[in-house]
């Protein structure tokens, strides 16, 4: 007990020495809250978009990748039936799966939104002939709660969402254009060589609508008004199918496979490729959607563990210097102490003991401190990295259609990065925390260990001045 009191005594009578090394060692610790903070949340909130974004598999045809590779869109695509889409939805990798599919669609009574002709403009059917323009888009899910859209950019303004069969939804500007109002039945049907595929739907809802209108501004200046956002009519999947789909020719396939385990995206291609599904399909996940909104949160993660671990370096180089330095203050009290017949075991454990009483009192102050900054630290990084990819996001994209339907080599679009996190202190941390400060508090004890005690108290008093 004795050895404590004066442990304690010790702390005061060498200010000078203990303030320097608890300023230190609170930095490191106020440092490490943070950034352990900042990178346990932020590696959370990745681990459940990969969940979320990264167990979702796409099979469908890219037609950008095939042109690429020297492939035809039009003579090389290959079609499969709507029966082995929902097979593949069978296999024992999924925990769930969202059908879905858009097909361009034409009205001469149901007019689009930029489409002065009202329906009786033609395109080139790319094969020497011609076509009537298509007009809108018919987008369909089974599972209305997927529209992430909805709640943000999308709001529903009158009546409600689709549920039923042969029930739509469309936007405010085509409705005020069409003078129609919820209960209005309009009448769709396929366009091109789908024209067979008519639909009588009842609008059931009536939604604002504050995306961009075009994805690329070379759909309004070629007339493509079906690719203004405007233009989608929104419905059910079993509506669409309903008239009586047999493959995917003039369908864009949206549908969603999740996996249960991420890690079996190549058992599941396994076998669905054994079920049938050709080559020119690709199975994946949308690496760069995940890359898209998880990327601020990683690097955000990178850059503060990078700041830790200088932190941890510098402040162990700082803390060794000071220990070091203050060698020769106390060689002659330890000198004296083993002189009175004191063990060097317990010597040891004193100088210990004032480097571990300096750690603690650093620990709880630098624990309180840090789990107060974290938050603003990590939302101002955050924001600088989001602003950094929105930046980058901008060049142009390359867009081709193919199939009945519009395919740009941005698969990230839609996707925004993720640009809220929440931090708060959790037990794992505090442990961290408490380990990194005792082995500060172990680095700063052990230094002036090691050197005084391997003196011989008489050597020490001799060497006084």
């Amino acid at each position: 007990m004795y050895i404590l009191f004066n442990a304690m005594k010790n702390l005061l009578r060498n200010k000078g020495r203990n303030i320097l090394i608890a300023a230190v060692t609170l930095a490191v610790v106020i440092s490490a809250v943070v950034t352990l903070t900042i990178n346990n949340a932020a590696a959370r909130i990745i681990d459940e978009i990969r969940l979320d974004i990264g167990s979702r598999v796409d099979v469908k045809q890219d037609f950008i990748e095939m042109k690429q590779a020297g492939f035809d869109g039009r003579t090389d695509a290959s079609y499969i039936s709507i029966d082995d889409f929902r097979s593949f939805a069978e296999s024992g990798y999924l925990s769930k799966t969202i059908y879905g599919a858009d097909m361009y669609a034409w009205s001469d009574t149901f007019f689009a939104v930029d489409d002065a002709d009202k329906g009786t403009a033609l395109r080139s059917d790319g094969q020497g002939g011609e076509v009537l323009n298509e007009t809108c888009k018919l987008v369909s899910t089974s599972d209305p709660d997927t529209l992430s859209e909805f709640g943000t950019s999308r709001n529903i303004v009158e009546g409600r969402m689709f549920e039923g069969q042969g029930e739509c939804i469309v936007s405010e500007d085509m409705a005020a254009l069409n003078n129609a109002s919820v209960g209005d039945v309009i009448e769709v049907r396929g366009a091109s060589y789908v024209q067979d595929k008519i639909y009588n739907l009842t609008i059931v809802g009536i939604y604002s609508d504050n995306t961009e209108e075009y994805v690329s501004m070379m759909f309004m200046m070629n007339g493509r008004f079906a690719d203004n956002r405007r233009n989608e009519i929104i419905t059910s999947f079993d509506t669409l199918m309903s008239a009586g789909w047999e493959s995917n020719a003039g369908l864009d396939m949206k549908m969603a496979y999740y996996l249960k385990n991420p890690d079996d995206i190549q058992k599941f291609e396994q076998e669905v490729r054994a079920k049938g599904l050709p080559v020119t399909y690709n199975v994946s996940i949308n690496q760069d959607a995940l890359d898209k909104v998880s990327g601020p949160l990683s690097g955000m993660k990178g850059a503060v563990m990078t700041f830790m671990i200088v932190i941890l370096i510098l402040g162990a180089i700082v803390l060794a210097l000071i220990s070091f330095m203050a060698v020769r203050e106390r060689k002659y009290e330890v000198g004296v102490l083993r002189a009175m017949g004191m063990e060097k075991g317990k010597v040891a454990f004193g100088i210990f003991a004032e480097a571990v009483m300096i750690a603690a009192l650093c620990l709880i102050i630098g624990l309180g401190t840090g789990s107060v900054m974290a938050q603003p630290i990590a939302s101002g990084i955050l924001e600088g990295k989001v602003a950094a990819a929105e930046v980058e996001d901008t060049g142009p994209n390359r867009v081709l259609f193919a199939g009945g339907q519009i395919q740009t080599d941005d698969k990230a679009q839609g996707y925004e990065p993720e640009s809220e996190i929440q931090v708060s202190l959790n037990m794992d941390v505090i442990i961290q925390i408490i380990i990194i400060t005792l082995s500060l508090a172990a680095l700063s004890g052990v230094i002036g260990v090691v050197v005084i005690t391997k003196y011989e108290p008489l050597k020490i008093l001799r060497e006084r001045n």
